[in-house]
Formats: structure tokens, sequence, C-alpha cells
């Protein structure tokens, strides 16, 4: 561990804009007390405090998503003594990033969407979306035979069924939160059978013999 990083712990926790509908959050180290980086320099991100985020409506919030991810931008610390940290790297806003280049940070990595697989005869595997009460929709692989199966009746849906631009904005893949519930059942074989589930088939699943676990998700503060 290099010496300027000892001691120093990622307790700022904060949120960027992924797109119009999406903040992803992440925990931070406090940047503006670093050598050569100031509290504009972080303005210029987009950062967004948590307890603002928590408040704002029709937003979803994202946590350890594998995808989507906000660009990630580095700035060269100057006129820094010997020893300290020489630059710094960060998330940024998709909708900050002229400003945070004027600031003087550089793209090292573009955001990243989240890539959908389609239902084909070729693939045994498909993209199956499972629909939580926050409004998105999460993604995950699904065996083809399975989907046929248990899609309708898990409330699930494939990737043909995306075709606006609001519906891609609201795709997650690999996140803690949000992370939808998941439901198993024992086949005759005695095998068991588990996949996520749409939030609004809960009632359905259980009647039908599902055992259920919740979805977790996060909601706006009252």
């Amino acid at each position: 561990m290099a010496p300027y990083t000892r001691g120093k712990k990622r307790d700022q926790f904060v949120y960027v804009a992924i797109n119009e509908i999406m903040r992803y959050g992440f925990k931070t180290k406090d940047l503006s007390s670093l050598p050569g980086v100031s509290a504009s320099d972080i303005t210029a991100l987009g950062h967004v405090k948590a307890e603002v985020v928590a408040s704002e409506t029709g937003k979803i919030r994202i946590l350890g998503a594998n995808a989507p991810k906000p660009p990630r931008v580095v700035k060269k610390a100057s006129n820094v003594a010997v020893g300290t940290q020489q630059s710094v790297s960060t998330f940024c806003s998709r909708f900050s990033l002229g400003t945070a280049q004027g600031a003087g940070w550089s793209i090292v990595k573009p955001g990243k969407g989240v890539s959908l697989r389609a239902n084909t005869t070729a693939r045994n595997s498909l993209t199956a979306i499972a629909k939580c009460s926050d409004g998105s929709l999460y993604c995950f692989p699904l065996n083809k035979a399975d989907y046929d199966t248990y899609g309708a009746q898990l409330g699930l849906e494939s990737s043909v069924t995306i075709t606006t631009d609001t519906e891609r904005n609201k795709l997650v893949s690999g996140s803690s939160i949000p992370r939808p519930g998941k439901a198993s059942i024992e086949l005759s074989s005695g095998a068991i059978f588990t996949s996520f589930y749409s939030h609004d088939k809960a009632d359905d699943l259980g009647r039908d013999g599902f055992s259920l676990t919740e979805e977790y998700v996060l909601k706006p503060t009252p």
C-alpha cells in the first residue's frame, strides 16, 4: 500500500447519473482533501450525495452492477510533492463529461451498457428480463428451454421486447441492488428449478406452489 493511501477510508457515498433514469452509487474517499484536487474539481464530475438522490422520485438507484457503468475519468495532480498521490481516478456522470474535461479530467474508460442475448435457435440460452418494483429491468442468462417452459409464469421477458430508449435506460445486470426475488419449485424428477421472477407475479407464483424470496430495491425516501 502506498503511504499516501494509508488511513484514508472510502467513507463518502455518492451517485452519478448513467442516463435520465438511472443513478449509479459507489463509495469513494474525500477526493477534495487530496493534494492538487479542489472542491470545484469534484463538482465538475456530477457527484451527488446519497441523501439527495434518495429523495428523488422516478429514479432507479443501482449498486454493485456489472452493467450499466458510468464513465471513469482521471486527473493528474499538479505541483504536488514527491511521495504524495499523483493522480485521482473516479466515476463521472454521463451528463458532466464536458464539464469534467474542462476542469482537467480525462476519460480513461467509457460508460458501459447492458448487452442482450437474443432468443435464437442457434443458442441454448438467452437474456431473460425480470421487472422490479422500482421500475428497473433486471437482465440475466437463462436456459432457453426453461424460458419457454416457465418464462410467462415467472413474468419474464426476452430481449425482443426491448424496443425503446426508455426501456433500455432501465436495464441492469449483475447488480446487488436492484435484484429481483427468486422463485423455486421441486419438479417431478426431484430436481429444484430456481429463477428470478417479476415482482408482479409473486401472488400467482405463491398459489402455484413456488417458494419465493423478496426483491432488493431502493425506494425514494418519503
